[in-house]
């Protein structure tokens, strides 16, 4: 079976406490209160669901922060995903997950191929840019604790501050018992520049309207992804579109009994074999998948999500700007999709490339703000 994620994540507690200074959850969400009704929601849809397909918890707010402890509304979550076989991404910065009751449960649906658990950190070396979460060294040593399959988020990579030497932190991390790192590069408002010029000074546009700006470090990317090799550690990308520097899905959900939904990744694999797909033809490639036809056997607001994510990625794979931002990999030609000059990220002009717009959770096809309304997938 393969793995895909719905294009929503699941927000117990949809407001962040941990005071991370590069917050993304500010430019979408304005605080609020622990939601009370979301164990109902999951229920309703956890009972009608035929198919593995797993989901996220959670997406720009931590489910397992200080208030987790009084209400344990992510503890019942997982409670409910174990009893109906409903695969799980755990995200978290907390050492909570090695604490009971929580770590009992996880490790509980670990056996039954029910969950993978992420830890992000942004530095091994520093933690004032997150200073309410645990040491990041604290956050390491609770995800070694777990019997579950273990991914690492190096997010945000801020270059010149989360390592000086790529091969030195993969060496570090890896006792932690991790399958694979997925990284992001740091994403701010344009405003915010001056507040990293210490650690980086070259940057790009990440929205449409310029308000969004990414660090511009693809050397970096790559370096990271040597030592992955070297230290046999999977690599994923989150929001990077270097579907080449890849060898593993960003949220490490091959490691789940699940579903899959296509991505760009796979058509990216079979224009590596082929050269050239026509637009026409990509629904062949995704037929194994979670698309087209199968979407109407699924429950309506699984099957709306899917739906929407699949009407997006074809009205990008036919649009030569929206593809040409979301990765520097592909392009059009005529009624056909290509591959490009560029392999690493770079243009064939010497040029850095980036990814495309800001998301808050996916993955390679992201919101395309006023114009475009993107979700990223993953397998």
């Amino acid at each position: 079976m393969r793995s895909a994620t719905l294009s929503s994540g699941w927000s117990p507690i949809p407001f962040a406490l941990t005071s991370c200074k590069y917050c993304y959850a500010r430019w979408y969400r304005k605080g609020g209160a622990p939601n009370f009704d979301i164990l109902k929601a999951f229920l309703k849809l956890a009972k009608r669901l035929d198919l593995r397909i797993p989901m996220r918890l959670a997406t720009l707010s931590d489910p397992l922060q200080d208030a987790e402890e009084r209400y344990k509304l992510t503890f019942k979550l997982l409670n409910l995903a174990k009893e109906h076989d409903v695969p799980i991404i755990l995200c978290t910065k907390s050492d909570r997950i090695a604490r009971e009751p929580w770590k009992g449960l996880i490790d509980s649906m670990a056996r039954d191929g029910l969950i993978v658990v992420q830890v992000s950190i942004s530095s091994l070396r520093y933690n004032y840019l997150e200073p309410l979460a645990p040491p990041p060294e604290e956050r390491l040593e609770a995800l070694s604790s777990l019997e579950a399959p273990k991914v690492l988020r190096l997010q945000p990579l801020i270059p010149n501050y989360s390592f000086s030497s790529a091969e030195e932190f993969v060496e570090s991390v890896k006792s932690s018992g991790i399958e694979q790192i997925t990284t992001e590069l740091l994403r701010i408002e344009a405003g915010e520049r001056a507040l990293y010029k210490k650690f980086w000074r070259r940057w790009s546009e990440y929205s449409l309207e310029g308000r969004l700006i990414k660090a511009e470090a693809p050397d970096i990317l790559k370096e990271l992804r040597k030592a992955c090799d070297k230290y046999k550690l999977g690599f994923g990308l989150c929001k990077e579109g270097l579907l080449n520097l890849e060898t593993a899905n960003c949220c490490g959900l091959h490691l789940l009994d699940a579903e899959l939904r296509p991505t760009l990744r796979e058509l990216y694999k079979e224009l590596v074999r082929v050269k050239k797909v026509e637009l026409e033809k990509v629904g062949e490639i995704f037929r194994p998948y979670l698309f087209g036809e199968r979407l109407n056997e699924l429950p309506g607001p699984v099957r709306k999500a899917l739906r929407h994510h699949e009407k997006v990625m074809l009205s990008v794979l036919s649009d030569e700007k929206a593809l040409s931002l979301v990765t520097p990999l592909m392009r059009l030609k005529g009624s056909a999709v290509v591959l490009s000059q560029t392999r690493l990220g770079v243009a064939a002009g010497g040029k850095p490339t980036s990814g495309f717009i800001n998301s808050c959770q996916d993955d390679l096809i992201w919101h395309r703000s006023r114009e475009w309304r993107c979700r990223a997938s993953r397998k």
